[in-house]
This record gives structure tokens, C-alpha cells and sequence, in this order.
């Protein structure tokens, strides 16, 4: 796999090792939230066709991924087809490719059918729960947005965005909307390509519309059930590549079955030309730690040398770009005040290669997320950042945290929505139940709908309790036991934070914890620390703060556009107590706004 870009867009170029390949395959991505769970499975299908001869390319489309631009930039809908057609002369050009075929998933699988009509040269289609009607789609994501909003987090936190319809931090703007609204692919006026191969999840009515429009025009086409489609597009974390669709998809290709499922995966150095260029600086991918983790650094147009660069790790099992882009936004406009950013993939998740003693995330985080942060750091390092800050969300706060904990060249660290502060508590169990936080169970003791709910077994009242009742009896032994602490052999796991944060103090590192007002974390800091951390004010390095309208995974532009005010703030501060005179104070309109937030 070798890091590319193409008229701005980002992307990853799977070359066959035989050389040049007879067919290509450009892999078109979802859209939104889905394209985060499906990235690792994109991943691996492009490793298996390469594997078996087929030259590859995955992009992500103006605004979104790594990619230039943004989600509400004018005309997406427009853009993004006109990409997965850039993509495909990009592919012909790279790899000598005679044949493409163009395989899409859910809004992927339409945007590819569309662009292959315009075209007319493509060789073959795959559509895997390909979205056939835009209004349903549309209708499918507001459906998403109402789940959320009955959740706690949700209800508490959701923006109004008028003229705007997304799930979990994306969204599609009116004039995207707009066009989609009109595509009804079992009713199009133009054959897409010579064969096609439609995966959908069930037999339905749409489906076997629009496999009769094609058949009409004397398209051969293929109909597969996709089994396996519920497991593969959920959650990044527990996302799990549908082997059973893919494999489909390699015998409509006329590929050897007997191939490896996951074929040995290689790392190579980008593309010489590979970089983005926006307003306050350029991006270019990188490869590092003896080619094992992918990253993209991100370098101002004017630098401030004196300001610490910043490492971005990931949140569970989301690539680089962080969930709802926050990465990819963060990076550019840290840009805008001269701070350098790398944002990288640990080992196992995105482009980095896998860790093969941890065949599950939880092993990749409980064993190795450390270190690869570390190998990040000594990346910026040798790069030519003396100084560098750390950052992450949920467990990417605890990998920051600890990371900048054990390196020498980590001065700060900024973590929000710190679940626990050492793996391995009842939160990292497999399967465990998402307990809230206890101030969302305060605020429903005067909901009569909730009590409804416990009452009728819609919500289990027993794990709640057991829940609650371990959160007072860690915070009652710390109590008794603080002025016992490492005496007679007394320890406890609150004795073990705290030497944790005095640990971090003690290195001069400055910590700031943040968390959203109603986060299941702040339980933990309040387990240990007293109510918002307040045990912790005698330490000099280490704050706490805790915000409203902040949910746990800053699926609210509200949340994003706080968290990262927050995070400008604080290594503008930070470069300002250490005398750094280039450095804008508050005084600078701009940073003005920032204080005040």
C-alpha cells in the first residue's frame, strides 16, 4: 500500500507485486460515520484483490477523510462524483489498468453507478447495499439522528442545523441534499457499465427493480445476499470485515478462491508528489517506524518554531481523521496559529499494520498504544519539534495520557473524555454494558419515562445498581484509605491514580483533563478525585474542567467547536509561560474568543 494523492484528495494505491495489472478497482466509500466503520474492512479488501492481481485505489472525496475541503462546501453531491471519476483516470494512469471495475458501498455503491454512466468505459460495477433511492437514504439518516437524540449525550448536546440532515457528525448540506433527493438508480435513463454485481442485505422490492432495469438494457447481473452487512457496518470498534461478501466479490472478479483471507500487509514510502495544500499550510502522508504506522503530518505555511507540536492518536477503532473528522479539523486550524500536527494510526488500526500478538482492539490498546504513540513522538522529534503535546479522545486520552507520561520529549497533554486511568477496569471488558454516567441517572430519577422503563425490564436495573454501588465503594476506600496510602503494605487503585498524576506533575507536564458534563469518565475522576477533580487543585501542572454541551465523542459541532477552542488555548498558554515573546497573548482578538469559551 503506498499513501497517494490526487487533485486533493487523499488516497492509497494497492499494486499488485507481479507489476502492472490488466484490472483495476477503485473503491468508492460510504458516506459519513459508515465510512469510519467500514475503513478497516476497505482496508483488507483492497489487500485481497491486490493479492490476487488487481490493482486497487481507496480515496477519500473532497471534504471528507483526509481529503481537502469540507462537508459544506458547495456542491458535494457534484463533487463527489466528478472524484470517483478523477480516481479512475488517476488508477489507468498508475497502474497501466486496461479494465475498471467501480465497487461501492451504501451511498459509495450510488455515487459509483452514477459516475460510471457519465463515463461509459467502465468495465463492471459492484454495488454492495448500495443506497437505490436517495429520498429513502436521507429518511434513514434523520431516522439515525432521533436514535441519538434519546440518548442521554444526545439530548443534551445535539445542535439545531437547519437545512441539514447527518448521523453521528456528518451531515449533508441542502445542496447536496437536493440533488440525491432526485436519484433513483432502478430508474435511471443510462447503463452503467457491461456486468454488475448487487450485494443488498435482504431480497427486496428495490433490488429486484433495479436488477430488472439493468437486465433490460442487457447488462449481466449478479444478485447477492449480504449477510453480514450488520456486523460491518456498526461501531469502528467492533467492526468486523463480511468474508462472505468479499469472497463474492473476488469469484465475480474471476479471482482464486483459495486465496489468503488476509494476505501479509506492506507499508511502502508515499508517493514523492503526495500532498494537500490548504489556506494555512499543506499535509503530506507519511510512513514511519520502520514502515509500520501511516500518519499524515500537517505543517503551517509560517511556522512558530517555539510552539510544541502536537500528536493526535486515535479513538477506539476510528482511523486518523478522529470521529466526526475532529482530527482533520483540528490539525488545520492549529495550522492557522503556526502548530505543527501529526495525526497517526497505532498499530492495528487504520493504515498502520496490525500487531500480530493482539488479534482484538483491546489487546492493540492494552499493549502497544504506548509505545506507538511513542514512535510518533520520536517522529516529530526527528522531524524537527523539540517539544511536543499530546491529544486524544475516550481511550486515545488514555494513550496521550500515558504516552506523555514514559517520553522524555512530551511536554503536554490535553485528554477528553478519559473513560478510566489505567486499562483493564470493568470499562474494557468485551462486551461489556455501557453504564451511564451517575449524574445522567440523577436527572432520571425525576423522569417518569425512566422509571417506566425500569419497571417494565426495558432497562436493567440490577447492572445499574452494581454499577453505582462499585462507584461508592471505590470512592468510600479512598476516603478511608488515603491517610494509610503505602503504609503497612495499603495500596489501593486510587493510590495508584494519583501517583499517576503526581508522576506527571512531577515531570513538569502540563495535563488538562476536560470532560463533557454528563461523560461516564468524570464518574472515575469523581471516584478518585472528589466532585470534578477538586482533590486534585494542589497540583500546579494539572487541571480539570468540565463542560456542557460536550458529548462523549464530540458528535456535535457545538462539542468539536468548544473541544478544540479548549485545545488552541491551552498551547497558546503554554508557549506563553514559557516566555515565548512570538507567540500572540490574549490580548489578540482572536484569542480572545478562545478564553472565553
Amino acid at each position: 500500500m503506498r499513501p497517494v494523492t490526487l487533485g486533493g484528495c487523499s488516497g492509497s494505491l494497492h499494486l499488485p507485486a507481479g507489476g502492472e495489472a490488466g484490472t483495476g478497482v477503485v473503491l468508492c466509500n460510504p458516506f459519513g460515520y459508515d465510512a469510519l466503520c467500514a475503513y478497516r474492512g476497505w482496508r483488507e479488501l483492497a489487500e485481497r484483490l491486490a493479492h490476487g492481481g488487481v490493482s486497487v485505489l481507496r480515496f477519500d472525496y473532497p471534504g471528507a477523510g483526509d481529503s481537502t475541503g469540507n462537508e459544506e462546501d458547495p456542491q458535494r453531491f457534484r463533487a463527489w462524483i466528478d472524484s470517483i471519476k478523477m480516481a479512475t483516470r488517476y488508477l489507468r494512469a498508475a497502474s497501466g489498468a486496461t479494465r475498471v471495475i467501480l465497487c461501492g458501498l451504501r451511498l459509495g455503491a450510488m455515487l459509483a453507478a452514477l459516475a460510471a454512466e457519465e463515463m461509459g468505459d467502465v468495465d463492471g460495477l459492484v454495488l454492495m447495499a448500495p443506497v437505490i433511492a436517495g429520498k429513502r437514504y436521507i429518511r434513514e439518516l434523520r431516522m439515525q439522528h432521533e436514535s441519538w437524540l434519546k440518548t442521554s449525550n444526545g439530548s443534551a448536546t445535539a445542535d439545531e442545523v437547519r437545512e441539514a440532515v447527518g448521523a453521528f457528525g456528518f451531515q449533508l448540506h441542502a445542496d447536496t441534499l437536493e440533488p440525491l433527493a432526485e436519484v433513483n438508480l432502478a430508474r435511471r435513463e443510462r447503463r452503467p457499465a457491461r456486468r454488475v454485481l448487487i450485494q443488498d442485505v435482504c431480497n427486496n422490492a428495490s433490488l429486484h427493480e433495479l436488477a430488472a432495469r439493468y437486465r433490460d438494457w442487457g447488462v449481466r447481473t449478479d444478485v447477492e445476499i449480504f449477510p453480514e452487512y450488520d456486523k460491518f457496518l456498526v461501531d469502528p470498534r467492533s467492526s468486523v470485515a463480511p468474508q462472505r461478501a468479499f469472497h463474492g466479490v473476488l469469484a465475480w472478479l474471476g479471482l482464486q478462491p483459495g486465496m489468503p483471507a488476509r494476505p501479509a500487509a506492506q507499508l511502502l514510502a508515499p508517493a514523492a508528489d503526495a500532498r494537500i495544500d490548504f489556506a494555512a499550510g499543506n499535509e503530506k502522508p507519511v510512513v514511519f517506524g520502520g514502515k509500520r504506522y501511516a500518519g499524515v503530518f500537517c505543517r503551517p505555511c509560517h511556522a512558530n518554531r517555539r510552539a510544541p507540536a502536537v500528536l493526535i492518536v486515535n479513538t477506539g477503532g476510528v482511523h486518523r481523521v478522529g470521529d466526526a473528522r475532529l482530527a482533520v479539523l483540528m490539525a488545520r486550524r492549529l495550522a492557522a496559529q503556526g502548530i505543527a500536527s501529526l495525526r497517526m494510526d497505532l498499530g492495528g488500526l487504520g493504515d498502520s499494520l496490525d500487531h500480530e500478538d493482539s488479534p482484538t482492539l483491546d489487546d492493540t490498546y492494552a499493549r502497544h498504544a504506548v509505545d506507538d504513540a511513542g514512535a510518533g513522538v520520536d517522529w516529530l522529534v526527528a522531524a524537527g519539534c523539540r517539544e511536543v503535546v499530546t491529544f486524544g479522545v475516550c481511550s486515545g486520552a488514555w494513550a496521550s495520557m500515558h504516552a506523555a507520561l514514559v517520553h522524555p520529549d512530551v511536554v503536554g497533554c490535553m485528554s477528553v473524555n478519559l473513560p478510566f486511568f489505567f486499562w483493564g477496569g470493568p470499562q474494557t471488558k468485551p462486551g461489556a454494558r455501557r453504564i451511564e454516567s451517575s449524574q445522567v441517572y440523577r436527572r432520571s430519577v425525576r423522569n417518569p419515562r425512566k422509571w417506566l422503563r425500569l419497571l417494565t425490564g426495558r432497562a436493567n436495573g440490577l447492572a445499574i445498581a452494581a454499577e453505582l454501588a462499585r462507584r461508592w465503594s471505590v470512592r468510600l476506600t479512598s476516603l478511608a484509605g488515603s491517610p494509610f496510602e503505602g503504609r503497612f503494605g495499603f495500596n489501593t487503585s486510587t493510590g495508584a491514580t494519583r501517583r499517576l498524576l503526581t508522576d506527571l506533575e512531577r515531570k513538569g507536564v502540563k495535563t488538562s483533563l476536560i470532560y463533557g458534563s454528563l461523560d461516564a469518565g468524570l464518574d472515575e475522576l469523581e471516584m478518585r478525585f472528589g466532585r470534578n477533580g477538586s482533590e486534585l487543585r494542589t497540583l500546579t501542572h494539572v487541571t480539570t474542567e468540565v463542560i456542557e454541551r460536550v458529548d462523549h465523542s464530540l458528535f456535535s459541532r457545538t462539542a468539536r467547536e468548544i473541544v478544540m477552542a479548549r485545545f488552541e488555548a491551552f498551547l497558546l498558554a503554554m508557549a506563553l509561560d514559557a516566555g515565548h515573546a512570538d507567540v500572540p497573548d490574549c490580548r489578540d482578538s482572536h484569542l480572545r474568543v478562545l478564553c472565553r469559551m
